[in-house]
């Protein structure tokens, strides 16, 4: 391997990472439940940006410590934490649409499919998520993706003592597609929307933290925290700016997206009508997007940008950065712990629960507490069994604490 070297403290177990998740998974979850506030979209950016770091900071501590990267390792990992989970939920909901939905049978198995080989935001548009039964699954394919792509590029620059190249490479692509989304174009296929900056600037962030001192000067502390304190009322304001709650109450409001598209869909539409239409909207939401004040020109970047300080704060800065003493609890700890199977199986159980989306506020609660339940249930007696079994075989002893 290089010589590169990390030089940032060993990471260990950062619990306002788990307070993010328990916090950002109910947010999403409630969105999803009756719209809240559409810009609760940017805690997605926040995850984004937790990945690339954490993934990438791992794969600089083995390599620190042993020498090397084993990519059959990090893979073998990867798998254990995903795929046992999306396995059984993907099973669980293909049941009842094949038993009392057979009309939507193609469709959902065709969603399951590229659920299961991380292909979801290929062949489903992000922008078209309610029309579907597994809306939020276009995330869950995008970070699968740099898992696949992320992890050999660094892989690779370490071998190759690229690290600092990569670095540049990586901040050159953020500042692109920020002027590209501040100036209204969603790239190919939309796929700025998506954030794959969000993931770039968790691993840039890694970057940085692996080449800063092991220890910051109380000097270099005091700015970290003045500027988390400048991202922390940032990230909340890019999460209710978009918000029709917000504008009730304080008459603000920024919408997230053009809405004043001149498509109807008939009710007896049918799946291929229902999709033509929709690709037909997109192209007009797109064309007016450069000529109007929009959420998500701004309010992606703004939540991408404000959640790379709160990580770097959260990393370096421990129990003397007030915000992550608010996310240590336990009980947003487990919260957090649940965070990943809530948010692989609760839409579709609001699809069955709630097929048209018409019950109403009435709905949240039970809507709510069956997604905890379900979530729960997936993580106790399918998540922490194969866990516990299959994970210590492909972890370094050196980094098994972790």
């Amino acid at each position: 391997m290089t010589h590169f070297r990390s030089r940032a403290p060993e990471l260990g177990a950062v619990r306002p990472f788990d307070g993010v998740r328990g916090v950002g998974v109910w947010l999403v979850l409630l969105q999803h439940a009756w719209a809240i506030s559409d810009s609760f979209s940017g805690y997605i950016d926040l995850f984004f940006v937790l990945s690339g770091f954490l993934i990438t900071t791992l794969i600089f501590e083995e390599q620190r410590s042993t020498g090397t990267v084993s990519l059959r390792n990090f893979y073998a990992r990867r798998g254990i934490r995903l795929l046992p989970g999306l396995l059984v939920v993907l099973v669980v909901f293909w049941v009842p649409i094949a038993l009392l939905a057979r009309d939507l049978l193609g469709f959902v198995t065709l969603e399951s499919l590229s659920t299961l080989f991380y292909v979801h935001n290929i062949f489903f548009s992000p922008l078209l998520g309610s029309t579907q039964y597994m809306g939020q699954m276009w995330s869950l394919s995008l970070e699968e993706q740099f898992y696949l792509l992320g992890a050999v590029t660094t892989y690779l620059c370490l071998r190759r003592g690229w690290i600092r190249q990569l670095g540049v490479g990586l901040a050159a692509f953020i500042l692109f597609v920020w002027v590209s989304r501040a100036l209204g174009h969603g790239g190919p296929g939309q796929f700025w929307f998506q954030r794959p900056d969000a993931i770039a600037l968790g691993v840039l962030l890694a970057i940085i933290n692996a080449h800063l001192p092991t220890e910051l000067s109380a000097r270099a502390r005091q700015r970290l925290s003045w500027a988390a304190w400048v991202a922390f009322p940032s990230f909340v304001f890019a999460l209710f700016s978009s918000s029709k709650l917000v504008e009730r109450l304080f008459g603000f409001y920024v919408p997230l997206y053009p809405t004043d598209i001149d498509i109807e869909i008939p009710e007896n539409a049918t799946r291929e009508e229902f999709q033509e239409l929709s690709n037909e909207a997109i192209q007009q939401v797109l064309a007016q997007m450069p000529h109007g004040n929009y959420w998500a020109r701004w309010g992606f970047t703004l939540a991408t940008a404000s959640a790379a300080v709160l990580c770097i704060a959260f990393v370096r800065l421990r129990d003397d950065f007030a915000v992550s003493r608010w996310l240590s609890g336990r009980l947003l700890g487990y919260f957090g712990a649940l965070s990943y199977a809530l948010y692989i199986s609760h839409y579709q159980l609001f699809r069955l629960l709630d097929p048209d989306g018409n019950g109403g506020p009435k709905w949240i609660p039970v809507k709510l507490f069956a997604a905890f339940l379900f979530g729960a249930a997936l993580h106790k007696w399918v998540e922490r069994p194969v866990a516990r079994r299959l994970r210590p075989m492909f972890t370094p002893k050196v980094v098994a604490a972790r």
